[in-house]
This record gives structure tokens, C-alpha cells and sequence, in this order.
């Protein structure tokens, strides 16, 4: 089939499931929620289609453009809104899960390479796992808790648990050779981490990291034998227990389960070196740096996110591509976090000092530090002289950019604002230290 009539065919599938949908909320036979989650599933099994329809990623991602057109236009279109608006987003909240969605199948399909469980698993769950926690967690839900925006409920969790469990043991066991015992491991590990997510579901992003990091469990988890795979789950439970009781002063609930989840993350798809340079962080940031006046602000999960932000994406690379020098970028990564943490902390403890002191010392405490124990930890031979000089050019230059881009330091007007800012200071770094790598 051509690409252009594969565009066509899955346009004209949607269209039609778009339509179908709307008659039957106009006639009161869905809800607003129902009516959301039955167009999310119908995207969903009209793109587990993909491997056969297209062979290559880029029509994938005209249909990813044309829909989150479509999504945004439909929130700011009153015509489109009147008229399609009761589909796609007669839900209100604060959230982009709609726009995700697309962005993330066509990353899953291109990441993929061809393979179809690597493709498939990570649209089942987007697909089917979300819309059965949010559909029994609406009809069946007793058990509460509070997540980031709302009130959520165990059953609706233990439905994303079991949606996901028996998708990818049914994907696993169809597309690949991998034996039955390590099918329910990965299940249950890909099933406990999708539920785990979406418990601490943000402005749904749950829609873009659950697939993105699906795609790396299912492309290196197949390779690892039942015990390591029991191994895992057991490491996986430990973080999350071991955050939840950690630092309740500084980081709320979500964040804490948030910054469990990626630590495990950063193990699951690396190895224990991956967990060096956010330890080493934690503990600059007792150990190296100034107390603040009051105490530091308590953080939520979307710091934890811009913490993690380079590292997802490497992490990530890292199962897609093992052994190709993902560790170096994903270091930088974070010393340029640990380096704006440094330099906010100097300009709240140390105000009198000048600038561009907060700046020397704080580049010195995250090159110097991170460096050295990443040398120590990889050998002397990881990195060549060039490599290691120009990822501390390019921190340098990353912290002396943020101070410029955050004039208010000590007092910032928007602290979500900030740590968004520091999020994207943080990726730009990690990638210009990528491009300036060297073996």
C-alpha cells in the first residue's frame, strides 16, 4: 500500500470513529468520559495497524501532525469545539494527554525499527490500560487517594496494573520467542510501572512517558532471563518504598514515588553506573551547598520531571542502542542540574557574594565532582581529554545562559517556570556534549 493511501485509509478510520462516537453521545448513550476513552481505544487498535500499513516512520508522523492539529485546534476552535469539542475534550482538566497521544505512537513507531511487539506493546497500553483505569476507576472506585490533580483510586490503578500485564504477556508471546515464565515477569514489571505512572499522572504526560519507556522495556527486557527479571521487579519495589518514606519535608508524595520510579528507570535500561550521578547530586546538595534561610521550598512532581528530563531520553537510547556512549551526554545532563541547583543555593545563602562567584563555584562542585567519580567509576580510559574538557565547557556555558535566562535567582517570580527552564537548559546541554563527544 502506498503512504498516501495509508494516510487516507487511517484518516477516513478515524473520521469515522470520531463521527460514530459524537452520534452516540448526541442520542445519551455515553458520557463525556466514556465518549473520550472509546475514541482513545479506537485510535489505539487503528494504529496497532501501523507495521502493516506503512513501512517507513515518516507518514507516521504526518498523521501525528494532522492530529495534534486537529487536538489543538478543537480546544481553540469554537466551531470545532462545538462540534467535536463533547469527543475529544468535554472532560475539564488541565491536560495535554490528547496531544500526547499521537506524538507518542509515532515515537514508538519509529524507535520501533520494525519491530512489531516493540511497536505494539506500548500502543496497547496507551490504548486500553489508561481507558480501563479512568473507565473502573469512575464506576468502581471506593479506595481513594490523592494524586498530583485529583483524587484517584486503587481499582482504577489495579485495572492499569492488569490491562497492561495481560497485553504484553499476549504481544510478548505472539511477536517473540521469549518463554512464558519471563512473559509474566515483563508483564508484571511493565504492568506495575505503567500503574505506578499513571497514579502520578501529570497534565497527561503518563500518555507520552508510559509509551516512550515501553519501547525501551520492551526492546531490552526480552534478553534478560527470569531471574533478572525477578530481580528488577524487586528493585523497582524498593526504590518506590524507599522514596515514599524519604525527604517528606522536601518532596511531596508524587514527586517522591515520581523520582522512585526514575531511579528504577535509570537502572532498569542502564546499569548501577546510571545511578551514580543523580546519588551524587543528592548528596552535593547536602553536603556541598548552602543552607537556605527558611528552608528550600517543598517540590512536586513536575521538578522531578525537569530533574529527569535528558536522563528519560537516555536512558531510553541506552536499551535502543546499548554500549554507545549514552552514559557521558546523560551525565552532563545532570551536573548542569546539579550546577543551577549550586548557583540558586549560592545566591540565597550567599547573597553578598558576587555573581560570578556563585558561578565559578558552583561549575567546580558539578564538573569537578561528576567528573571525577565518573572517571573513577568507567576508568580513565571511558574518556578522551577532549571529551572531558568540552562537557565542562559546555556546563559552564549552560549555567552562565541560565543565570542569564533567570535573572531572580534567590526569588524566582514562577518556580514552575523556573524548573521548566532548567529542564531544557539541562537537555541542551546533555545533547551539545553528545555532539561534542570523542572517543
Amino acid at each position: 500500500m502506498s503512504p498516501i493511501l495509508g494516510i487516507v485509509l487511517v484518516l477516513g478510520l478515524l473520521a469515522a470513529l470520531m463521527l460514530g462516537v459524537r452520534a452516540l453521545q448526541q442520542r445519551g448513550a455515553v458520557g463525556p468520559e466514556l465518549a473520550r476513552k472509546l475514541v482513545h481505544m479506537g485510535m489505539g487498535t487503528v494504529c496497532l495497524g501501523f507495521p502493516a500499513i506503512f513501512r517507513t516512520p515518516g507518514p507516521v508522523w504526518v498523521l501525528a501532525g494532522v492530529a495534534v492539529a486537529l487536538m489543538l485546534a478543537v480546544r481553540h476552535v469554537g466551531a470545532l469545539q462545538a462540534a467535536m469539542g463533547g469527543v475529544l475534550g468535554s472532560v475539564e482538566r488541565t491536560s495535554l494527554g490528547e496531544v500526547y497521544f499521537p506524538v507518542a505512537v509515532a515515537l514508538a513507531f519509529t524507535l520501533a525499527r520494525g519491530e512489531v511487539a516493540v511497536f505494539a506493546a506500548p500502543v496497547a497500553i496507551l490504548a486500553y490500560a489508561d481507558a480501563a483505569g479512568a473507565l473502573v476507576g469512575r464506576r468502581w472506585g471506593k479506595t481513594r487517594y490523592r494524586a498530583v490533580e485529583s483524587l484517584k483510586s486503587l481499582e482504577g490503578s489495579a485495572a492499569v496494573f492488569g490491562v497492561t500485564w495481560v497485553a504484553v504477556m499476549i504481544i510478548v508471546g505472539v511477536w517473540t520467542p521469549v518463554p512464558w515464565p519471563e512473559r509474566v515477569v515483563i508483564g508484571l514489571i511493565m504492568g506495575g510501572f505503567a500503574a505506578l505512572v499513571e497514579a502520578v499522572s501529570w497534565r497527561g504526560l503518563d500518555n507520552l512517558l508510559v509509551p516512550i519507556v515501553a519501547v525501551g522495556q520492551m526492546r531490552f527486557y526480552p534478553q534478560l532471563t527470569w531471574p533478572d527479571l525477578v530481580g528488577r521487579a524487586l528493585v523497582m519495589g524498593v526504590l518506590v518504598a524507599f522514596m515514599l518514606g524519604w525527604r517528606k519535608r522536601l518532596l511531596d508524595s508524587s514527586a517522591r514515588l515520581g523520582a522512585g520510579l526514575m531511579l528504577y528507570l535509570f537502572w532498569s535500561l542502564g546499569d548501577w553506573r546510571w545511578l551514580v550521578a543523580p546519588v551524587v547530586l543528592r548528596a552535593s546538595y547536602t553536603r556541598l551547598m548552602p543552607t537556605v534561610p527558611g528552608g528550600p521550598d517543598r517540590h512536586y512532581l513536575g521538578a522531578v520531571l525537569c530533574l529527569g528530563s535528558a536522563g528519560i531520553g537516555w536512558a531510553v537510547a541506552n536499551a535502543w542502542l546499548p554500549g554507545a556512549g549514552w552514559l557521558w551526554p546523560y551525565t552532563l545532563g545532570i551536573a548542569t542540574h546539579q550546577a543551577i541547583i549550586a548557583v540558586v543555593r549560592f545566591s540565597q545563602g550567599r547573597p553578598r557574594w558576587w555573581p560570578g562567584a556563585w558561578w565559578a563555584v558552583a561549575l567546580v562542585q558539578a564538573v569537578g565532582v561528576q567528573g571525577l567519580l565518573f572517571l573513577a567509576v568507567n576508568g580513565v580510559d571511558a574518556l578522551s581529554g577532549w571529551s572531558w574538557a568540552s562537557g565542562a565547557v559546555v556546563v559552564g556555558v549552560a549555567l552562565a545562559g541560565f543565570m542569564v535566562w533567570d535573572r531572580n535567582l534567590a526569588e524566582p517570580e514562577d518556580l514552575y517556570a523556573r524548573w521548566w527552564r532548567q529542564g531544557v537548559t539541562a537537555v541542551l546541554a546533555s545533547l551539545a556534549g553528545l555532539a561534542l563527544m570523542r572517543p
